[in-house]
């Protein structure tokens, strides 16, 4: 009987020599999760992304905190580019990291939050509301409510598909130009944007439909075409204009 107990005992010292092997691995990776510098990781890790993505752009950031392993907050975001009329900015941004959505990401943009969410396949939702002076430029004034959705080729990195929706009850473009109720919605595929709508009620009543035709390398630099109608009383006044996409920003543009 002595012979069998012995036999048993190198059995049990060795069951709980596993265990205490996995108690070691968690007790590590809680160590590592807990304790790991997250704030200097994810600056680096920012660093690095943006550097690759986004080669010309020079985007800032005064603090990052909250880190963990699945997100983190950027507090007094700025971004710019040479050749980039405005420099978007937001008071902070909060990424999330998950499954199923596979990113998460609010920012506020003066009082007006932005959620984004994206999916492992690509799809894209963008819902909540902006403030205009997050553009970076005092020629832009007012908020607009945004909705948006589409699909991302993740492997070449480039949008695929998209529809946006904007609405204003008030707004201030370049040049001191006031709108009234604006609404714009637009569509793009294959490389070609189009202006499914666009109305406004002040200070003229507008509709305007139109395409544009996105340069690669140069967005603002895309022709666009729109044609329309501007009511005024009983009647409607049919017109037409061309440009550049730029144009938004200050510069001229071409009616008849």
């Amino acid at each position: 009987m002595a012979a069998t107990g012995n036999e048993k005992a190198p059995r049990c010292a060795g069951g709980m020599g596993k265990t205490g092997l996995l108690a070691l691995f968690v007790g590590l990776l809680a160590g590592l999760v807990l304790y790991l510098p997250w704030e200097t990781v994810w600056n680096a890790v920012l660093h690095r992304v943006l550097a690759e993505r986004l080669p010309g752009a020079h985007v800032f950031w005064q603090s990052l905190d909250h880190a963990g392993p699945l997100g983190f907050r950027l507090n007094g975001v700025v971004a710019g580019a040479p050749g980039w009329p405005v420099s978007p900015r937001a008071q902070s941004v909060v990424v999330r990291l998950g499954v199923s959505p596979r990113l998460s990401i609010r920012a506020d943009t003066g009082g007006r939050e932005l959620h984004i969410v994206c999916l492992e396949t690509g799809d894209f939702d963008v819902s909540g509301s902006a403030n205009l002076a997050c553009l970076g430029r005092r020629d832009f004034l007012g908020s607009v409510d945004v909705r948006a959705d589409g699909r991302v080729d993740r492997r070449a990195g480039v949008l695929e598909s998209g529809l946006l929706d904007l609405r204003g009850k008030a707004l201030q473009l370049p040049g001191g130009l006031w709108l009234g109720d604006a609404v714009l919605a637009l569509e793009y595929k294959a490389g070609s944007l189009r202006i499914r709508n666009f109305t406004l009620r002040e200070p003229l009543q507008v509709r305007v439909e139109g395409t544009a035709a996105l340069t690669p390398g140069g967005l603002l630099e895309s022709p666009y075409a729109v044609s329309g109608e501007i009511v005024r009383g009983q009647s409607a006044v049919p017109f037409r204009a061309e440009g550049r996409l730029n144009n938004f920003f200050g510069g001229p543009s071409a009616v008849r």
